[in-house]
């Protein structure tokens, strides 16, 4: 008899079952849940530190785009100006000024501002002189910082009008060793305070604001002086030719007026007869009607000037003389 074929029998095997090996594990780094807190934290730090250090490469590109605009032009006044508008920006701040100190280094003369309207500015009445917080900076040319300006033991209050003031950073604004101004501001946006890195940076912007004043000083200076040699080289000019004497004091009187950027010029004459008095012989600007008036010399400012022949300043010329 013959034998019959083996039967043949088919298997079919699918994955996780028989033949297919083992199953695939996932990835494990071998941390434990305190481990993966850990890492957590350190990644949220570095993301930290990355925005602060993001942050501080902002604030020095405005730092930078700061200096190069207060240098942009050589007018002293507009130097000024954009001193005070830049610390304003670069310190987040409502209200800035900048005072200019004067000569004998105990009071302000200049104050410009930064954020108040020129209509709270005309309510406001005369330019602070520097008494208060204020006056502290003069005296002591350090960098200040207050949460409450009103809260100092120096603060003398506002005047009425006053817009509100609470938080105040101020630094001086030195022209090589000389304290030629000081820079404040006040209000930090947000309600906060002004932090250690505002004063840093307005510190730093001091630094290139005394550079820049101390540049447009000296332009103007320089353009001061070319305009009274042009003006001295014009009066030359007309002297030697024929000329009245009347007509040749007004050319002096209107080119010292223009040179000086003053209200008004005069030239005051001394005759043999005067008996001790000297004359408004010619006036250019706004006290053009002073032409003829007679002054006596005697317990006058102008008794120095004839008697040593020296140049004298006059701080009010209302009170020099009885005029």
């Amino acid at each position: 008899m013959e034998s019959e074929p083996a039967p043949v029998v088919a298997e079919q095997h699918t994955a996780g079952q028989q033949g297919a090996g083992p199953a695939r594990q996932p990835l494990s780094l071998g941390l434990s849940p305190l481990s993966r807190v850990d890492l957590d934290e350190l990644l949220q730090e570095l993301l930290d530190r990355v925005g602060q250090v993001m942050a501080s490469r902002e604030r020095l590109r405005a730092l930078l785009d700061a200096v190069v605009g207060i240098g942009s032009g050589l007018d002293v006044r507009g130097t000024l100006e954009r001193i005070v508008e830049s610390g304003c920006r670069l310190a987040d701040a409502r209200y800035g000024a900048l005072g200019v100190i004067s000569s004998d280094g105990e009071t302000l003369t200049e104050f410009i501002t930064h954020g108040i309207s020129d209509e709270v500015r005309a309510e406001l009445g005369p330019p602070p002189k520097g008494h208060g917080v204020l006056g502290l900076l003069i005296s002591h040319p350090h960098p200040i910082r207050l949460a409450d300006i009103a809260s100092h033991p120096q603060a003398h209050g506002f005047p009425p009008n006053h817009p509100p003031m609470h938080t105040f950073l101020g630094v001086p604004v030195r022209i090589r060793d000389t304290v030629f101004g000081n820079l404040y501001l006040s209000e930090k946006r947000g309600g906060g305070e002004f932090t250690e890195d505002d004063e840093e940076i307005l510190a730093a912007l001091a630094v290139a604001a005394g550079a820049a004043i101390d540049n447009a000083r000296l332009y103007t200076q320089m353009r001061r002086r070319q305009r009274w040699l042009e003006a001295a080289a014009e009066i030359t000019s007309v002297l030697l030719g024929e000329v009245q004497r009347t007509a040749a004091l007004r050319l002096v009187a209107a080119r010292a007026r223009e040179v000086a950027e003053a209200d008004l010029a005069m030239v005051l004459l001394a005759d043999s007869d005067s008996d001790g008095h000297i004359r408004v012989e010619v006036a250019d600007g706004s006290g053009a009607d002073l032409v003829g008036t007679q002054i006596l010399v005697a317990g006058s400012e102008f008794e120095a000037v004839l008697g040593d022949g020296h140049l004298t300043v006059v701080g009010d010329l209302d009170h020099a003389a009885r005029w």
